[in-house]
């Protein structure tokens, strides 16, 4: 039997999903062992999220109380019940829902390192073969036992293709309808919870433990699972043209733009002044304003197109970043000295990418999607391109070219600002 990180089970995904057009259900794909793997993953991504209050992309539902409406007032009730080290899903369901209820999570790559490990390992063949999607991958967690899928039926955004990595522990049925049909029938009503005359028209598709479900992202569809049952969902992100340009256009905002809130007050004679142009420069964060300001409209779109491409590929095509070592451990880069005598390896899926700015003499390091910029450095370089053979090498050797022109503390602190990103792990 070829194995799912093989390239031809990919290949022969490709060709049985008519190269990613039409839905299927592929039996016995996951090993028991991946199986109860992801299953801990899970849990402790739920740990990781309950630790850190994130609470963006957080859904919680209880059908029985109201089948559409979110119940965000639990989450405080969720942030204070993280699970214990010998709980299993079931058991931690058990424990803190004490009734039917549905939790939908969203980039779960962020929150369990072996999700964004193992999973990024398994698709990569998938990969080499499409390309990286647009706007990446990502992935999200379904848990519950919650009977129809919360949202009624519904269709994706525009081309987010998912691919459902079943865990059980019960089985899952999907109904889904093409978008003819559908519009036919309900003159193409979203978030449709007028399901059961809408059946016989469908088509059904049940799946169980280890086995993959692909759906595309035009098919209108509502999932069923009365009993509790954890799906591991990968997206592959095709947006539309306009929705690139947005996402891009976000990432400016997020970057260099301060989130000011003060709100301005009236501008006398609004159109001859040149205090509202003023007021709109100063929005930008601290010392960025002039690195724009002298650039054609053409390169600052490509300037923004690259931070965008190299902070994507660097974290292996994910869309989250992962929680850095500050936010899950309180780490301090400052205290880097630890790290001399420690061997590290990277990671060969999460390149360290770099941008070279000569009239700067700066250098700005992609690391799992974080940006650290730093004064050049030729050894800055080639630390770089050591850490991104993904082989174990000590820190002493690593940097036994430090010199008076570059101090051996400033390589360690620049080490230090990586190992904060998750841009490499300590080893024996």
């Amino acid at each position: 039997m070829k194995k799912i990180t093989d390239l031809k089970w990919w290949e022969s995904f490709l060709e049985e999903t008519n190269n990613f057009s039409r839905t299927a259900v592929i039996k016995n794909v996951i090993d028991k062992e991946l199986v109860e793997k992801l299953n801990h993953a899970v849990l402790d991504g739920l740990k990781n999220r309950i630790l850190t209050k994130d609470a963006h992309g957080l859904r919680i539902y209880f059908p029985d109380r109201d089948k559409r409406k979110e119940y965000d007032d639990f989450i405080e009730t969720l942030f204070k019940t993280p699970p214990l080290a010998d709980e299993t899903i079931e058991s931690y369901s058990d424990r803190v829902f004490k009734e039917r209820f549905g939790l939908i999570l969203n980039f779960y790559e962020r929150h369990s390192d072996f999700i964004s490990d193992e999973i990024r390992n398994i698709v990569n063949p998938l990969l080499e073969i499409i390309g990286v999607p647009a706007t990446g991958i990502d992935v999200t967690v379904f848990i519950g036992n919650y009977g129809w899928t919360p949202l009624g039926i519904h269709q994706d955004h525009i081309g987010e293709n998912v691919v459902h990595f079943h865990l059980g522990p019960a089985n899952k049925t999907m109904y889904t309808w093409d978008e003819e049909k559908y519009k036919e029938l309900t003159n193409t009503k979203h978030n449709n919870f007028d399901i059961e005359p809408l059946l016989k028209h469908s088509d059904e598709y049940e799946f169980s433990t280890g086995d993959i479900f692909y759906m595309p992202w035009n098919k209108f569809h509502i999932g069923k699972t009365d009993e509790l049952s954890v799906g591991v969902t990968l997206w592959f992100n095709n947006p539309t043209k306009v929705r690139y340009f947005d996402k891009i256009m976000n990432t400016f905002y997020t970057s260099y733009v301060e989130n000011n809130t003060e709100v301005l007050p009236p501008f006398s004679d609004y159109i001859n002044s040149k205090e509202p142009f003023e007021t709109f420069l100063n929005i930008f964060k601290e010392n960025e304003k002039d690195k724009f300001l002298g650039l054609t409209v053409k390169d600052f779109f490509e300037y923004l197109l690259d931070e965008y491409k190299y902070s994507l590929i660097s974290n292996g095509g994910w869309q989250a970043i992962p929680l850095s070592r500050k936010e899950l451990e309180k780490y301090d880069v400052n205290e880097y000295s630890f790290l001399e005598k420690k061997n590290i390896v990277g990671n060969k899926y999460f390149k360290i990418l770099y941008i070279l700015n000569e009239e700067e003499k700066t250098i700005s390091a992609f690391v799992r999607g974080s940006k650290i910029k730093t004064r050049y450095s030729e050894e800055l370089i080639e630390i770089i391109n050591r850490l991104n053979t993904s082989e174990k090498i000590s820190v002493e050797e690593l940097l036994s070219s430090s010199g008076k022109d570059w101090p051996k503390e400033a390589s360690l602190y620049f080490l230090s600002m990586i190992y904060d990103k998750r841009g490499f792990e300590l080893v024996e």
